[in-house]
């Protein structure tokens, strides 16, 4: 009944003319599950996001001016201006040192690590770490692709009392941090998102007179986060009266005793390198000079070794060449003497010996070549010697390459260990190094000291005490984030509102025909009558021959009962009979815009109720393709229509009587190739003559005018065409297309049958369980 209800509400909406509140109402009723689901839906997501999202929390500090007046508005105007300045902003962050990100599970926060910290405005972004040392040593490396760089070093009590700086950060560690050997990484962000943290993670409220200054911050540490927005609150209250570093008395004390400290390390320092310099003048400095001297010479002889080896190479090469030589002997012996008195080998006493040798039996041979012939016995055992000797010549060549070889890799050893030597220097070097890098830090941490006291010199005569803290932020106890019920309402309102506009958006592309209103606003036609929709709840998509014998089973009977379904015939049959704008109609043209809206179903049963009302009542099957009513009504297919058409029989041979009392049925007949010439026929002006003279009513059920257009043709003939729309299946475009002809042709169309119609059902229903 609920449903009903909202059906009828969205009917009587149609008709007082709220056509699209009533749709999209109706809309909404049908797609309800829809929109629980996508209600549903977004729910849980949001629930589940709500559950395990990650707290923020939020935290402000109340910052007053105690020295207010209209001269005086120190929070105000320009000073206000200044403040939301990047400038500014950069400036808090530098103080703060909020560039720098430790990075360990237990010490989360500075204070554990760091005394104080300080980064300039362009810090050296990077990975970072400290080690404390058993033996009491502080080291600051800089991690580079797994590997450390050492940028600072000293004595963990130094890093306590003096400032460390390196790669434009500057920091004294804590006492308790030192006092535990370990290590502790930290990460150095680019300092424009550390100075975005001020700029915009910070939220400045300014009261309208300038007095009152609220400062607000979130984040997901509600311990860390109070104590955060405090130290921004100092450094706030300090630059917001113009001050570049603290004032307070502790402070300058505390700088002052940090500056004597650092001139005493640094004459400390001084003295000891001065010290050094007296003990060790010369030694470290001409053992490095003895050490790159045999260097050089070794290399150089490494440069000279692999030429020669090359040049003797050649020398063997061309020896094994002799052949192309047109004087093979004088050839190899021009080589052998080259390879004798090679340069390298010049000091080889070998060698020397085999030279000499050769000499002498060369100077031999050309003697005796004077006097006797080249086959003398005596000169050609002469010859062989000379031959011998050159080969031992050739041999020792050969061996002596390879000894070049080894001589260069010995070479080669021996400057290696000359580099190890030259790199790796006695202790003393290495602890001059280490005090001209003490030297060097000390200076510098003097230097900035001394500055840092001479600006606070400066500005004691300039500084306004005008500006406390009244409220310090404090451990928020609640996180500002939605809990799971605004979450859940959040997400299921969503989802709900989504599934309202997905059924709007539906509703506003649907282009089927649904209600009077759409007839009527779109078809621009009168509503006959409105047919309920029938529950075929049994009837699967049969041919259409075969759907014909299940409808049989739901039409409307000739007991007269009083149901929602008969009774909008009923109602339909009194609009065509007693209507005034219809007036008196005798033959009537039923059709649809497309197959399967119902036309044979509304057919038969007006018939029927025709009929009941003893009207004397024919139904002609004028489909000629496609007839269904002789299963309908359980009559023969032929002869029929087409025969009677065709000159092939006579009315009172096709016309047959059914089980209902004052209706008869005329069936299609035989299938013939041109249906629609033959109801354009003076055969069928002699049908209409006939039929007219016999029958009270007669019915005509024509092809859907989408298959053809004899609806058309019997229309002209007949005394009214009706055409039968289904209510949410009918496209209204192909509607207003197809109804378009019966403006040009001289066809009476009096209105629309909605078939399938809900409101019908419910107005019916609502009446006839009321009455």
């Amino acid at each position: 009944m609920e449903e009903f209800e909202v059906i009828q509400e969205a009917s009587e909406q149609e008709e007082t003319g709220g056509i699209e509140i009533g749709k999209f109402i109706t809309g909404f009723w049908k797609r309800k599950a829809l929109i629980l689901l996508l209600t549903i839906g977004f729910a849980i997501p949001f629930y589940y996001k709500a559950k395990n999202q990650v707290p923020v929390y939020r935290c402000k500090v109340v910052l007053k001016s105690d020295k207010y007046g209209e001269e005086d508005k120190l929070l105000s105007n320009l000073r206000q201006a200044e403040m939301r300045t990047r400038t500014f902003a950069n400036r808090v962050a530098s103080k703060m040192g909020l560039a720098i990100v430790l990075q360990d599970s237990i010490l989360k926060n500075h204070g554990d690590v760091f005394a104080e910290q300080h980064t300039t405005v362009n810090p050296v972004p990077g990975h970072y770490a400290i080690e404390i040392t058993d033996n009491g040593y502080y080291y600051l490396y800089k991690i580079e692709k797994s590997k450390k760089v050492v940028l600072d070093s000293a004595n963990v009590w130094d890093s306590v009392d003096q400032l460390r700086s390196a790669n434009g950060i500057s920091f004294r560690l804590n006492t308790a941090f030192v006092q535990t050997p370990g290590t502790i990484n930290f990460r150095v962000r680019p300092f424009e998102k550390a100075s975005n943290e001020v700029l915009y993670g910070v939220n400045m409220k300014v009261s309208k007179s300038g007095a009152i200054m609220i400062l607000e911050m979130e984040g997901d540490d509600p311990v860390l986060l109070p104590r955060k927005l405090n130290e921004i609150a100092e450094v706030y209250s300090q630059e917001a009266l113009g001050l570049q570093s603290r004032d307070d008395l502790s402070y300058r004390e505390n700088l002052k005793k940090q500056l004597e400290t650092a001139e005493a390390n640094m004459k400390k320092i001084e003295a000891e390198f001065q010290q050094f310099n007296t003990k060790y003048p010369l030694s470290l400095q001409s053992k490095k000079a003895e050490l790159e001297s045999q260097l050089k010479a070794n290399d150089r002889v490494l440069r000279e070794l692999p030429q020669q080896r090359a040049k003797l190479g050649e020398l063997l090469d061309r020896l094994e060449k002799k052949e192309n030589s047109p004087d093979v002997q004088q050839y190899r012996r021009f080589i052998v003497h080259e390879l004798a008195k090679f340069p390298a080998m010049r000091d080889e006493p070998t060698l020397n010996i085999l030279r000499e040798t050769l000499s002498r039996r060369e100077n031999q041979y050309d003697e005796m070549m004077k006097e006797y012939s080249a086959e003398y016995p005596d000169l050609i055992k002469l010859g062989k010697e000379i031959h011998d000797t050159q080969e031992q010549i050739i041999a020792f060549a050969s061996k002596y390459r390879n000894t070049l070889a080894d001589q260069e890799a010995e070479y080669r050893t021996k400057r290696n260990e000359l580099q190890k030597q030259l790199t790796a220097l006695p202790y003393d070097e290495n602890r001059l190094m280490e005090l001209e890098r003490n030297k060097k830090i000390a200076e510098n941490q003097y230097t900035y000291l001394l500055s840092e006291v001479q600006k606070l010199q400066v500005q004691d005569a300039v500084t306004d005490k005008g500006i406390t803290i009244m409220d310090r932020a404090v451990r928020p106890s609640h996180p500002i984030n939605p809990g799971k019920k605004t979450a859940i309402l959040f997400g299921s309102g969503i989802g709900f509102f989504l599934g309202i506009l997905i059924s709007i958006i539906l509703d506003l592309s649907d282009r089927k025909i649904y209600s009077f209103n759409d007839i009527e606003k779109y078809l621009r036609l009168k509503v006959l009558g409105a047919i309920p929709v029938v529950p075929f709840k049994d009837i699967p998509d049969y041919q259409d021959f075969e759907k014909a014998k299940q409808i049989d089973r739901q039409l409307v009977t000739h007991d007269y009962s009083p149901t929602p379904i008969g009774e909008s015939y009923r109602a339909l049959r009194t609009q065509l009979m007693f209507s005034k704008d219809t007036g008196r109609i005798q033959s009537l043209v039923l059709t649809s815009i497309s197959p399967g809206e119902g036309k044979s179903f509304t057919a038969s049963n007006l018939a029927i109720i025709m009929a009941q009302q003893k009207t004397n009542t024919l139904l002609v099957d004028a489909d000629l393709r496609r007839g269904v009513l002789h299963n309908t009504f359980s009559v023969g297919k032929e002869p029929g229509f087409t025969n009677y058409l065709s000159n092939k029989s006579t009315l009172s041979a096709i016309v047959q009587q059914t089980h209902i009392p004052n209706l008869s049925v005329l069936s299609c007949g035989s299938m013939i190739p041109n249906p629609s010439e033959l109801l354009g026929s003076q055969q069928m002006k002699r049908f209409l003559e006939e039929v007219r003279r016999k029958f009270d009513f007669i019915l005509f059920d024509t092809p859907p005018l989408d298959a053809a257009t004899d609806a058309v043709v019997l229309g002209v003939q007949a005394d009214a065409v009706a055409v039968v729309v289904k209510a949410g299946d009918t496209n209204r475009t192909v509607a207003q297309e197809k109804l378009e002809i019966f403006q040009t042709v001289p066809a009476r169309l009096i209105g629309v049958i909605l078939n399938g119609s809900e409101t019908a059902l419910v107005n019916n229903s609502y009446s006839y369980y009321h009455y």
